[in-house]
């Protein structure tokens, strides 16, 4: 049997529980709304009460549930005024982020952005939602972090995490551009070197959302 690449590290229990817990709730296997607690998740997802505890708290510092003190754990429901709050921190928060990245786009930076897009490409194709998101999640990470701005990058990230949800809002017909296509149209951008044209077009891509939730 070949030795695991020490490039993937097996993920810590609590990381499994909190991607495992995240992923019930982004696919709306847990709705908003829902009750359930620590037992009854351990079982569901075969891992420790100590890691599902550890993830629930991750959560609820991201705004996607609430700990009820002798309740158990509430998925929480995004209203429309949140979700429009939310998109609007979003469209404060990532231009400046995707800007400020423009400054430090290292080769290695943008042989990874790029290998997202070709992989987010096949899984769109494929109608792999799940897998399409999850290549969204990690090309907006990449960019945060290549800001060099850890604060806002996680700050960011919450943002990024909590509108997750609405991947799985159904979309509406329209002649925008896919998300495919927004990412590579903004990479492309970033690698001419235009931050304000980069803004711009995050500030758009992220607009692109509230489309649809409006729709």
């Amino acid at each position: 049997m070949p030795a695991r690449s020490k490039r993937e590290p097996t993920a810590s229990l609590g990381e499994q529980a909190y991607i495992a817990f995240k992923r019930l709730i982004l696919t709306r296997d847990l709705k908003p709304g829902e009750h359930v607690n620590v037992a009854q998740l351990s079982e569901q997802l075969g891992l420790g009460k100590n890691p599902i505890h550890l993830a629930a708290h991750r959560l609820a510092r991201e705004g996607l549930v609430e700990i009820l003190p002798r309740k158990g754990i509430l998925v929480r429901a995004e209203t429309l005024d949140s979700f429009l709050e939310l998109i609007a921190a979003r469209e404060l928060v990532e231009p400046y982020l995707t800007a400020e990245a423009v400054d430090y786009l290292t080769p290695e930076v943008v042989e990874r952005l790029e290998a997202l897009i070709e992989r987010g490409w096949r899984l769109q194709e494929a109608g792999d939602r799940l897998g399409a998101m999850e290549v969204d999640r990690l090309f907006h990470q990449t960019v945060y972090a290549a800001a060099n701005n850890e604060l806002l990058a996680d700050f960011a990230g919450q943002l990024l995490d909590r509108s997750m949800r609405l991947w799985f809002t159904p979309a509406p017909d329209s002649s925008e551009p896919s998300n495919m296509e927004q990412l590579a149209t903004l990479l492309e951008t970033m690698k001419r070197k235009d931050k304000q044209a980069t803004a711009e077009q995050m500030k758009a891509h992220i607009g692109s959302i509230r489309k649809k939730f409006l729709r």
